[in-house]
C-alpha cells in the first residue's frame, strides 16, 4: 500500500511544487481510502454462526448502494469472505492486515486489504472503526469502491440488491 499511496503523494507534491505537511498527507489518505460517498456505503451488519456448519458465518450487511438502501447476505469462513460472497462482484482478497490506532479500550482498529480484480488490477482498501469486524468490512468496501472508480471491476449491481 505504501507504494500505491506514494504515487498519490508524488502527484500532489508535483502539482503544488512543495513538500506536503502531515495534515496534507492525512487529507490525501482520507480522500484516497476513507471516503464515504462511493457506490457502496456501509450502514450496519450482523453476523451469525451457522448451527449446521460452525466453520461458516452468515453476514447480513446493510448498505447504501448507488444511492439506494440495500440488504445483502453472504456466507463464508469469516466476515470478509462472507462480504465478498454477498457483494457478488468478481474480485479476490489477496491480503489482510489489522493494526490498532491508539491504545487501551479506546483504540480504533485500522484494517487494510489488498484486492485483485478479474482483470488482475491490484489495489488496496482501508477501514477504520472501533469495531475490528466493522473496520474489516469497511476496508473491503474501500477497495471495491476504488476498483469501481477506476473501472477495474464489472460494476453490475449484485442481484440481491432490492431495486
Amino acid at each position: 500500500m505504501q507504494i500505491e499511496f506514494s504515487q498519490v503523494v508524488q502527484a500532489a507534491a508535483d502539482a503544488s511544487g512543495k513538500e506536503l505537511t502531515s495534515a496534507e498527507l492525512w487529507r490525501l489518505f482520507q480522500q484516497e481510502y476513507l471516503f464515504d460517498d462511493g457506490p457502496y456505503v456501509y450502514r450496519a451488519h450482523q453476523i451469525v454462526t451457522s448451527k449446521e456448519r460452525p466453520e461458516l458465518e452468515r453476514l447480513t450487511v446493510k448498505l447504501r448502494c448507488r444511492g439506494q438502501g440495500a440488504v445483502l447476505q453472504g456466507h463464508g469462513n469469516g466476515p470478509i469472505d462472507a462480504l465478498v460472497n454477498a457483494l457478488g462482484l468478481r474480485f479476490d482478497v489477496l491480503s489482510f492486515e489489522e493494526h490498532s490506532m491508539g491504545s487501551g479500550s479506546d483504540a480504533r482498529a485500522v484494517a487494510c486489504v489488498e484486492i485483485t480484480t478479474q482483470a488482475r488490477v491490484t489495489l488496496f482498501g482501508v477501514g477504520i472503526h472501533e469495531n475490528i469486524v466493522t473496520a474489516s468490512l469497511l476496508a473491503v468496501l474501500s477497495g471495491v469502491n476504488r476498483a469501481l472508480h477506476r473501472g477495474s471491476i464489472d460494476d453490475a449491481m449484485p442481484a440481491a440488491i432490492p431495486r
